[in-house]
């Protein structure tokens, strides 16, 4: 009998585990050089948050915020938490292509992986942040029911959003750097219209409809809802935010797989 032909890996697949394979190489490569010549290691995963904690709860306290009822440190590092793993994923993809510049050029590999790994490789340090919140948690003696279970879809939301807005910023900094230097300031300034420091209730009402469309609201306020304040994320607010990431992703897409194919020209 005739040996059976071996079956062929349809071309999608192919390029999917094509895909995973280098995301994995590059996190890994990433997380082994990044902290070699670093004193304090991934301790510098926490002093970002800390820090902005510290000024944050000094204005809170000086301009009498509201914290819903739970201590105001408690409220707002459980926002700090998702939010500095979202600027922080978007501060690495924006120059990933012009520090990689030497690979881009000479190989042909998935553009797409570059800004995926440099979002997967966030994880790390928001899994360490994530720690201390959690250790902020049982310090404050804070109740935890089954809204915990919200958190892996939250997490994921965030970063199919840090994915979309990271493909338009990595593709922006290969064609133009000060994209790299605004991008800070970008990101401070999405961080004052996003309910970080204070509540979504402390918005007036007339600009809630407006200020809904940002889509790291629902993200941030169901991130505390689920972990701190021990109740259901708002499902209205949640799917505005559901709802704009696709178009994000409908933008950031097209766009992407245009521009890449001159980055080795651009480099």
């Amino acid at each position: 009998m005739a040996a059976s032909a071996p079956i062929a890996t349809p071309p999608r697949r192919a390029s999917l585990e094509r895909v995973a394979d280098l995301v994995a190489a590059l996190v890994v490569r990433e997380f082994k050089g990044r902290y070699r010549r670093s004193l304090l290691g991934p301790a510098w995963a926490v002093i970002q948050p800390l820090g902005y904690l510290l000024t944050f709860t000094l204005v809170g306290h000086v301009l009498n915020i509201s914290s819903e009822g739970i201590p105001y440190m408690l409220f707002v590092y459980s926002a700090l938490v998702p939010w500095t793993f979202f600027s922080n994923a978007l501060a690495r993809c924006a120059p990933t292509f012009y520090f990689k510049a030497a690979i881009v050029r000479k190989i042909a590999l998935p553009r797409e992986a570059f800004p995926i790994a440099e979002v997967v490789g966030s994880l790390v340090d928001f899994a360490v942040a994530g720690l201390i919140l959690a250790a902020m948690m049982a310090w404050y003696g804070t109740p935890v029911g089954w809204p915990l279970l919200w958190l892996p879809p939250l997490v994921a939301l965030v970063m199919a959003l840090a994915t979309a807005v990271g493909f338009i910023v990595s593709a922006l900094g290969t064609y133009q750097f000060d994209t790299v230097f605004a991008l800070p300031f970008v990101t401070q300034l999405w961080m004052l219209a996003t309910p970080v420091m204070y509540s979504l209730q402390s918005v007036p009402r007339a600009w809630r409809g407006w200020y809904r469309l940002n889509p790291m609201v629902g993200i941030i306020e169901g991130f505390r809802c689920a972990a701190v304040l021990d109740r259901t994320p708002d499902l209205w607010l949640l799917a505005f935010s559901i709802a704009i990431t696709a178009v994000v992703w409908i933008i950031a897409w097209p766009l992407f797989r245009f521009t890449a194919k001159y980055f080795a020209d651009v480099l």
